[in-house]
């Protein structure tokens, strides 16, 4: 199993609906292909990590960095998985620049109260890695 960490700007600012229609894409495509991980946003930059099947990711990977939505895609970790460090997210989402992003299908607070002790008490390297990101890259509340 394969886990991809990238970042990325986007070419022009996202509305709440341009992220809800990534977020429901996303989260279809990667039911569907055996995929799962995190997406946030903030100030027009993304962070997101990919975890599945190695060949499936590498091919979503590449579909992604050719989005003319964003640019600059620079992968930031790339590792090899025993087993999957957010099997329950098909796409866990933060969206760091208001609140907007509690109202979209799906929303899973990655970064909330409930989110953050998940991530303060991670067992695993990506989720240890996302936290790791939330004091690197996100503003503190």
């Amino acid at each position: 199993m394969l886990s991809i960490a990238y970042t990325s700007s986007a070419t022009e600012p996202m509305s709440e609906d341009d992220i809800a229609a990534i977020l429901l894409k996303s989260r279809a495509n990667n039911r569907r292909f055996d995929i799962t991980g995190a997406l946030m946003y903030r100030g027009q930059r993304f962070v997101q990590i990919l975890e599945g099947p190695d060949e499936i990711v590498r091919e979503r990977f590449a579909l992604i960095a050719e989005d003319s939505r964003h640019k600059s895609v620079q992968t930031i970790r790339e590792m090899r998985l025993i087993e999957r460090q957010f099997p329950e997210w098909t796409m866990g989402f933060r969206e760091v620049d208001s609140s907007a992003g509690t109202q979209l299908p799906g929303y899973e607070d990655i970064m909330g109260r409930r989110g953050a002790e998940r991530i303060k008490h991670a067992d695993n390297e990506g989720q240890q890695f996302l936290e790791w990101l939330g004091e690197y890259w996100l503003p503190r509340a």
